[in-house]
């Protein structure tokens, strides 16, 4: 009851306090608040935007068995020219992305983050896309940034490396594909005179399907897919462009509240040592 009585009466007086000094607390926090505006004002605005990427460097690394390093490679990557902004770097980001240097100077940050999605037992798997979220100073400049990144990519001598490698065994093994797909077609034309057993027949497809026709098919297919992968997997592609905005960004809110949080509490110091006076 004592303990009850003494927080009350503590409250009390500390709400006194407040009443008594009001007219000191209101115009510091006032000036906290102005401040923190006018130095938000002050300060270059800037632009927030994002993109969705796929990189085949998990194919060229033969990892797209392992979902949690789907994408690890080319987050890592571009998380990398994070450093170089944070360290105001802009020659050597200037050099990786192959823009000028006034341009790269205007990044404020950029970073990616692997995307994953949740399955109908509440567990998530990594997908094989990743979101890059990029700020700048002048949105003017998002084109050449989405662009940069992809020179910064296909010149990168480890992709390179990769790519290359992939790009030759797939070529070599389209060259086998074809050369079965020439095999089977002559047992086809052989096999419909002499009733040939084709149990024995393995191909690289892989198919539990024994008719020639059908092998021929899968490997085709297999062909298809290879071909289209060749394609389509780049070191770096966009699946969603980074939007075009022209919403400035100031945190002026969040700033204006902590102004007047610090500000409350530099008056109540203020107020302290007035009343000890």
């Amino acid at each position: 009851m004592t303990e009850e009585l003494n927080i009350r009466q503590t409250f009390s007086e500390f709400v006194h306090f407040n009443m008594r000094n009001k007219k000191l607390i209101s115009i510091i926090i006032l000036i906290g608040v102005v401040s923190v505006i006018l130095f938000q004002n002050l300060k270059p605005s800037y632009y927030e935007t994002k993109a969705i990427c796929m990189s085949g460097i998990s194919e060229y690394e033969r990892l797209e068995q392992l979902e949690e390093l789907s994408q690890r490679t080319a987050v890592d990557l571009i998380n990398y020219l994070q450093i170089n902004v944070s360290n105001k770097d802009y020659g050597q980001l200037s050099e990786l992305l192959n823009l000028p240097k006034e341009m790269t100077e205007k990044i404020k940050h950029i970073e990616a983050e692997q995307l994953y999605q949740q399955d109908m037992n509440e567990k998530y798997y990594a997908l094989n896309k990743f979101e890059v979220s990029l700020v700048v100073f002048d949105n003017t400049i998002i084109d050449d940034v989405q662009k940069g990144l992809v020179n910064y990519f296909k010149t990168n001598d480890f992709i390179n490396k990769y790519h290359k490698n992939y790009i030759e065994g797939n070529k070599r093994l389209i060259n086998e594909i074809d050369k079965e797909i020439a095999v089977l077609s002559e047992m086809r034309i052989e096999g419909a005179k002499n009733s040939l057993d084709l149990s024995s027949v393995n191909i690289i497809s892989g198919k539990e399907d024994k008719t020639i026709s059908n092998q021929i098919i899968s490997l085709a297919q297999l062909k298809e897919e290879i071909n289209t992968n060749i394609s389509l997997l780049k070191p770096l592609f966009f699946v969603q462009d980074f939007a075009k905005t022209n919403k400035t960004e100031r945190d002026i809110l969040l700033w204006s509240i902590l102004g007047a949080f610090l500000g409350y509490i530099l008056s109540l110091i203020v107020s302290f040592i007035k009343e000890l006076q």
